[in-house]
């Protein structure tokens, strides 16, 4: 029987962070390479790391294949205590000794859904995490996602721009054709757009259900930003594309009757840096699951 004062060391002795860091970031990313980005790592050092850990571990984590990659069994079991362990060492930290710097969380999203929903979160996330200070960065979706895997963000809310996709759903949107109440569309005449740049997935929808049903179309207006957007359309003279729930006072959704066609739901997605593990942003992510839940099941359309 081993009593306090042996030395045995056992393997829990070398499951250091960086090389559980490093196993979540690859199990969550899908990859060495998107892991390295995460973790500021060269893609060597990230598979380094994981040898290193399998060999302490004695078992294999992940199949590797020249097409793919893949946690074995042992390895989905050891991804639920990596990460357990990841946060216990975040709370222990923070437990104990004065803390030079209050917890920062870096959240990004897009400025229209900040403006819908992002007071409310905020309020709420305050009064229960009052040590956490959210920094806010607004942004388009694929921008958001390019400074997320850079480590310039640690969640980010966005739009998913592909079939596939390795970030947690949260919520749908139901995208509408919108203009100001006194536009009119003219039949048979180009329809004037302000829309997002070429990045932008609503502006890619939009266009691609224009072409699929042969109607001709011109682009008036362009702004990265919905406040320059808002005050083209504000201007009476052209149709853009919004959220059901985030439509603007004053604008007017345009229906079936103006031979516009439908449009696809968004999907809206959450991705988290798999190196930041700490349980305020756990339950940061789960108000804003249930932000969007409630904003999804309020039957009343946006005035």
């Amino acid at each position: 029987m081993e009593s306090i004062g042996d030395t045995h060391e056992s393997p829990a002795a070398g499951l250091d962070s960086d090389l559980l860091a490093a196993f979540v970031a690859v199990a969550e990313t899908g990859g060495f390479t998107l892991a390295g980005q995460y973790l500021h790592k060269t893609q060597s050092t990230v598979s380094l790391r994981i040898r290193t850990l399998e060999a302490r571990l004695n078992t294999q984590l992940l199949h590797r294949t020249s097409r793919r990659l893949s946690l074995t069994a042992d390895g989905q079991t050891f991804l639920v205590y990596a990460r357990r362990l990841l946060q216990l060492q975040r709370e222990a930290v923070s437990a104990v000794g004065p803390s030079a710097q209050p917890t920062t969380l870096r959240f990004g999203l897009p400025e229209d859904y900040a403006e819908a929903w992002l007071p409310q979160v905020l309020r709420a996330f305050a009064a229960s995490h009052p040590a956490v200070r959210p920094h806010i960065h607004c942004r388009m979706s694929t921008e958001l996602v390019e400074q997320l895997e850079a480590g310039a963000l640690d969640l980010v809310l966005t739009v998913r721009h592909s079939a596939s996709s390795s970030a947690r759903r949260v919520g749908t949107e139901t995208l509408v054709w919108a203009a100001h109440r006194d536009f009119e569309l003219v039949p048979d005449h180009p329809v004037p757009l302000a829309l997002f740049p070429e990045q932008c997935i609503y502006r890619r929808r939009a266009l691609e259900a224009l072409t699929r049903i042969g109607r001709t179309w011109q682009i008036d207006y362009t702004s990265q930003s919905p406040t320059g957007l808002r005050v083209a359309v504000e201007q009476g003279r052209a149709v853009t594309i919004t959220g059901r729930r985030t439509r603007p006072p004053g604008w007017r959704t345009l229906g079936d009757d103006t031979g516009l066609p439908q449009l696809p739901e968004a999907v809206l997605e959450i991705h988290r840096s798999p190196s930041v593990q700490h349980p305020a942003f756990d339950a940061f992510t789960a108000l804003v699951e249930q932000t969007l839940d409630e904003a999804a099941a309020d039957p009343t359309p946006a005035t």
